[in-house]
Formats: C-alpha cells, sequence, structure tokens
C-alpha cells in the first residue's frame, strides 16, 4: 500500500510540473543576421552585440519560455506587432512607438556610416574623414546601396529621395539588414551604408586584413540610441515590465564590455555610454533614426 501511495505521489508531483512548465507564456524573441550585431552562423554564432543582451535578459526571466526567432527586416517589421513578440536590443524607428514599448536605453550603435574599398580610397577622401552624403550622391558616376527597410537618419532618407531617379542609386526591398561585401568586391556597388564592424569581422573571420574603408557621414549622427521592445499589447506591457526590473546598470556595463570587444576602445564612445546610457542624461551625440 505504501508503495502505491508513493507512487501516486510522484505520479502527481510529476504532472503538476509539467502542467506548470506548460503553463509558462512564451515570448518570441527577434533577432537577424547582421555582423556584429546578431551572430548566427560561424565561429563566433552566439557572441554578438545583441546575442548576448538577449540572452542575458532570457536568462533572467525564467517565469517564461523563450524563442528565438531569425527574420530579415521586413519580416521583423510585421512580427514586431503580434502579440507575444519582444526584441532585446534594437533601434526605435519611425512611428513604432504606435505599435511598441520600449525600455530605458540599453546600449549605443556607433553610427552608420559608408563602406568602400582601400583601393578606391581616392575617390572618398583620407582615413578618418567625415564625408558629406549630399556632396556624394551629387557624384553620379558612383553608386551608392541603399536597403530600403533600414532606417538611418530622416536627412538620409530625404537625400535619396531626391536622387531617387538620378540612377546612381541602387534600392534594394529584399528585406535585407545588410549589403554582402561581395557587391563591393565585384564593383557592383562603389560604396554602402554598413557598420564599420561589419569589415572589421569579416577580416576576423576569414583571417586577413581589412579591405574595406569605412566613413562617418554627416548626415547620420554620431551615435542611436538601442532598447528593449515589446509589441504594445497587455502582454507585451507586462514582459516590458519584467524587463525594466532587471535591467541593472552592471549588467548595461557587461553590454559595454561586448561593445568594446567588437568595435575597440573608444574613450569618446565609452563617455557617452556612461552619460547617457548609465547615468540616463540627455546627450547631444545620441538620436534616434526618426530625428
Amino acid at each position: 500500500m505504501r508503495f502505491v501511495l508513493t507512487s501516486l505521489y510522484l505520479v502527481l508531483v510529476f504532472f503538476s510540473v509539467s502542467v506548470f512548465a506548460q503553463e509558462k507564456p512564451t515570448i518570441r524573441w527577434l533577432t537577424w543576421e547582421q555582423s556584429p550585431n546578431f551572430l548566427t552562423k560561424g565561429p563566433f554564432v552566439g557572441q554578438g552585440l545583441g546575442d548576448s543582451f538577449n540572452k542575458g535578459l532570457q536568462d533572467k526571466l525564467p517565469q517564461y519560455k523563450h524563442e528565438n526567432i531569425i527574420s530579415n527586416a521586413r519580416r521583423y517589421n510585421l512580427l514586431i506587432r503580434e502579440e507575444n513578440v519582444c526584441v532585446a536590443w534594437a533601434w526605435i524607428v519611425p512611428g513604432s512607438k504606435d505599435y511598441r514599448v520600449h525600455s530605458r536605453a540599453v546600449s549605443l550603435a556607433p553610427a552608420t556610416g559608408i563602406l568602400t574599398l582601400k583601393s578606391k580610397q581616392h575617390l572618398f577622401g583620407k582615413t578618418g574623414d567625415t564625408l558629406s552624403l549630399a556632396k556624394l550622391l551629387k557624384r553620379t558616376n558612383l553608386t551608392l546601396g541603399y536597403l530600403e527597410e533600414m532606417s538611418y537618419s530622416k536627412k538620409v532618407h530625404d537625400l535619396l529621395e531626391q536622387y531617387r531617379e538620378h540612377g546612381n542609386i541602387h534600392f534594394s526591398s529584399r528585406g535585407e539588414v545588410e549589403f554582402n561585401l561581395v557587391m563591393l568586391d565585384r564593383n557592383r556597388l562603389d560604396y554602402f551604408f554598413a557598420f564599420s564592424a561589419q569589415a572589421i569581422y569579416d577580416a576576423k573571420l576569414k583571417e586577413i586584413p581589412n579591405k574595406y574603408q569605412f566613413y562617418n557621414i554627416e548626415e547620420i549622427p554620431m551615435y542611436s540610441s538601442l532598447h528593449s521592445h515589446c509589441s504594445k499589447t497587455p502582454f507585451g506591457k507586462k514582459v516590458m515590465a519584467d524587463i525594466n526590473k532587471i535591467i541593472t546598470n552592471e549588467m548595461l556595463m557587461k553590454q559595454l564590455a561586448t561593445v568594446e570587444r567588437w568595435y575597440g576602445k573608444n574613450k569618446k564612445y565609452r563617455e557617452v555610454f556612461l552619460d547617457y546610457v548609465i547615468n540616463q542624461k540627455p546627450n547631444q551625440f545620441v538620436t534616434n533614426p526618426d530625428q
């Protein structure tokens, strides 16, 4: 009889645990393939800037089940509006406050600029120069690559619309989040919008010298604010309330270390990060892509 009762008790415990596990609500986290933000393949898989913060949040939210979804820009913009979808680490894009809730700033993205081949540097400028996109677009012999689903700045978008019919911009609307560097290698494009770390990561991955030149441009601010996002629904607001409780300065300083791993240590970046992200003060060097 004692054996029967013990067995029955174990069955009930197992059943209760199983039911409890099944009742955990699921958060679907959006990720994407973009070095060094999310690395979904290769020797550095899971070691990107967004990867590390994504995992950090999930580890501290055991009351939820977690599902990671690799998306492109187009799918991302559709999924983020759904009931149980969040993203750990992303920009605030134009209009997104209408359908998303956001955390405090969790990091800063170094400015998007342009990449070209070092062999074409004489057509652009010296290393360290900040270039004018307005002036570059007047040079119709140079072709720019632009991903239409991506947000850079209002000034950039206004300029691109002015030159849409001039034939020196390659508009891509396939939902990609970054151009393949081979587009430069094969001279299909002369330059395109990118982070400097895309070329740094490529060289590190292939164990070769970096053959690409990065330039900041005047029309894109120095840093963009990054946040955790969830859909603006009752579920999304509940998750964001839980996220806000676990985002600590200690967690954010670990994120700074990850940024410095991929971009290198930069005194100015660190100063602005501490001022804007840690101390939560406005900073003239930080903006969002809709500004």
